[in-house]
């Protein structure tokens, strides 16, 4: 319809929405656990339940928006989001904390609804432009969520209550985007009969390339959530940094990743193609992931930083083309429902071994990140372009 966003313009801001206000609650989930009483395990199971249950829903909401449609999964998920953060304004107890990141963790699964979205939207050629957008926007959201949530903290003199209605507010807002401005694609195909879903299921994962593909993706998000789950320990212990001095850092990566993915890559990917470009982000990754324990403020940290920025926003929209030409046309949203509970499963593992490690050693945990990347790097050389058969399992 005349005057109405394109919809890969709608999805970004979607994706947007939806992860500055899940992003927002990042700076005080920690201190509001202490203060209820939760100690160690316990806060790093408060943490973790976010992942927990989006491993568990995330293949679910991919499969039921292939049975009845991207927007309706879509509206359902806001509705849960903007039901967590009002949780989660009252957190005035640890079950309220529990149930505001279980709901938070189903909404967030929607991830995967939004690539199997771009997916029906674009061409195979055109993927990772559009795979780049969903991944700025995931990224932005995470940028600038975490600050605004800390801002909020401050305003509301230490308690949830400001931070959760201003959440709940943006979540309630994406509703009415879904709502107004984001179509069901026409491209989507009806779902077939249970027996052809589930023989659909099995060809795709009897797919070689696939399969590699999603090994790939598990490996290297294990790797790097060895970063994010001890980094503030790092700058604090290690080189004395503040905690302000470690989130200036983190915005500068994920400001690179994101421009990397909303910008260069839509100019890279037809020249080059996602493979290429997926070899080359790992490449970059593995050496910056293993020096940045061994890199002092400012200047070496920021290189390190840029390069791994350049890498990461690289190689995610790259992977999430590639996977969806792998995957069959009607079972896209099942297979990035998958892959998205993949992700969330190295990251709760991840933080567990990389906490254990940084006990040890505090630069361990990253030195074994950047090994841990030769497997993925190893993979990516086994990646074909252009596979037999592509057409017959991508959206042409």
């Amino acid at each position: 319809m005349k005057g109405k966003p394109s919809p890969l313009l709608s999805i970004f801001f979607t994706v947007f929405l939806d992860m500055l206000s899940f992003g927002m609650v990042i700076p005080d989930i920690q201190l509001r656990g202490e203060r209820l009483g939760a100690h160690g395990a316990m806060i790093g199971l408060v943490i973790a339940t976010f992942s927990l249950a989006q491993l568990l829903t995330a293949p679910l909401l991919g499969r039921l928006s292939d049975l009845h449609g991207r927007r309706r999964v879509l509206l359902l998920t806001t509705v849960l989001a903007t039901a967590s953060f009002l949780f989660y304004a009252n957190a005035h107890a640890l079950w309220a904390m529990f149930a505001a990141r279980v709901f938070a963790g189903i909404a967030g699964a929607n991830i995967g609804v939004a690539y199997a979205y771009i997916a029906d939207v674009t061409k195979p050629e055109e993927r990772s432009k559009g795979m780049g957008l969903v991944g700025a926007a995931f990224g932005m959201g995470f940028v600038f969520g975490p600050v605004t949530g800390a801002a909020l903290v401050r305003l509301g003199h230490g308690e949830p209550d400001l931070l959760g209605y201003t959440a709940a507010v943006l979540a309630a807002l994406n509703f009415v985007f879904v709502y107004l401005f984001v179509p069901e694609p026409a491209s989507h195909r009806e779902s077939p009969t249970e027996g052809s879903r589930i023989a659909q299921l099995r060809r795709a994962f009897a797919s070689a390339e696939l399969r590699l593909l999603l090994i790939l993706f598990v490996v290297a998000n294990f790797a790097f959530s060895n970063l994010e789950s001890t980094f503030f320990r790092l700058v604090t212990g290690r080189f004395a940094m503040s905690q302000m001095d470690g989130a200036f850092v983190l915005v500068f990566v994920g400001l690179v990743a994101a421009l990397m993915q909303g910008g260069a890559v839509r100019r890279l990917g037809p020249r080059f193609g996602d493979v290429r470009l997926l070899r080359a982000g790992y490449i970059l990754q593995a050496p910056a992931l293993a020096g940045l324990a061994f890199a002092p403020p400012w200047v070496p940290m920021l290189l390190a930083s840029l390069v791994l920025g350049i890498g990461s926003g690289m190689s995610q929209p790259s992977l999430g083309s590639l996977i969806s030409k792998r995957a069959p046309a009607t079972m896209q949203g099942g297979v990035f429902g998958v892959t998205q509970a993949l992700g969330a499963f190295a990251r709760i593992v991840g933080p567990l071994l990389g906490n254990v490690l940084f006990d040890m050693q505090t630069w361990l945990p990253y030195v074994v990140a950047g090994v841990l990347m030769l497997v993925p790097i190893s993979a990516a050389f086994a990646v074909r372009e252009n596979p037999m058969g592509e057409s017959a399992t991508s959206r042409s």
